[in-house]
């Protein structure tokens, strides 16, 4: 018997039967929500006693399915019709790609900059989003979407450029998946007023806070060695009086608040380990 095949099949049984489980929990959650509390002042009364404006919320509930993804292992034949680069492959994922001649951007504090790069020069480069920019350390974070919906913080499912102080892209890493399904039937999940209030009760969101358009996509929820589960979570970002700004990421199956920081800190860790045993 195939031990390692076994496990993995115990892991996918049992994430569908917590799947299931969830769903039919947010289902029970969302008919309580229906039924009105005498005395209790609703989520938009206390938003507004407070000054918290929400713009930009779906019209309509969301059904929507956990995602399994395949994670792609690269070969040199991906890579050769790109030109100009030098790459280094390991386990499959594009540790580093160098320009022999670093390519231009057009314009840094243009994101459509940046998805003319994506699409001539990384390879299924318009599968993905750009998260974010950081002049300071000269590079920009790319996250694989599906169906217009991103991928949040995923080690197998992302794209950092690095360029120059002439700005000018010198290098990439890329990991990605290379198959992502539906997992599941499709089932009503948190809605975004949902996730507002699991964040508003939790003491996150302060007087005169705004969020705009809150976007539903994905986060890891069960993450196998080759394959991976996904489960639906809401990314709400935060605008303070202050002038700063906080994301926030809600699980849209059990409402809870991903601690996106300790992951990613606990990732750093990893990947500093691994490159100390190379």
């Amino acid at each position: 018997m195939d031990w390692s095949k076994t496990k993995t099949i115990f892991i996918i049984v049992f994430s569908l039967l917590n799947a299931f489980l969830y769903s039919l929990y947010v289902n029970r959650y969302n008919e309580d929500q229906d039924v009105e509390k005498v005395g209790e002042a609703s989520l938009e009364e206390r938003l507004e006693d407070e000054n918290i404006t929400v713009k930009g919320l779906p019209a309509k509930n969301e059904k929507i399915s956990y995602m399994s993804g395949q994670i792609k292992r690269f070969k040199p034949t991906d890579l050769k019709k790109m030109g100009n680069q030098h790459y280094d492959i390991t386990n499959g994922s594009i540790r580093t790609l160098k320009f022999e001649k670093p390519i231009a951007l057009r314009n840094i504090n243009d994101a459509t900059s940046f998805a003319e790069f994506m699409q001539k020069y990384v390879y299924a480069g318009e599968t993905y989003t750009l998260w974010r920019i950081d002049e300071e350390k000269r590079e920009a974070t790319f996250f694989q979407q599906i169906d217009n919906r991103v991928i949040y913080f995923n080690k197998n499912a992302r794209v950092t450029l690095h360029w120059n102080k002439d700005l000018a892209v010198t290098d990439y890493e890329q990991t990605m998946f290379e198959s992502l399904d539906a997992f599941g039937e499709k089932s009503t999940v948190f809605t975004a007023s949902e996730a507002i209030k699991v964040l508003y009760e939790k003491g996150l969101l302060k007087q005169d806070s705004k969020i705009n358009k809150p976007q539903l996509g994905y986060y890891t929820f069960a993450p196998l060695i080759e394959t991976q589960v996904l489960a639906p979570t809401w990314h709400i970002r935060v605008e303070f009086a202050e002038g700063d700004e906080a994301d926030y990421f809600v699980n849209a199956v059990d409402g809870q608040v991903i601690d996106m920081q300790a992951i990613e800190n606990d990732k750093k860790l990893d990947r500093n380990k691994e490159l100390e045993s190379e």
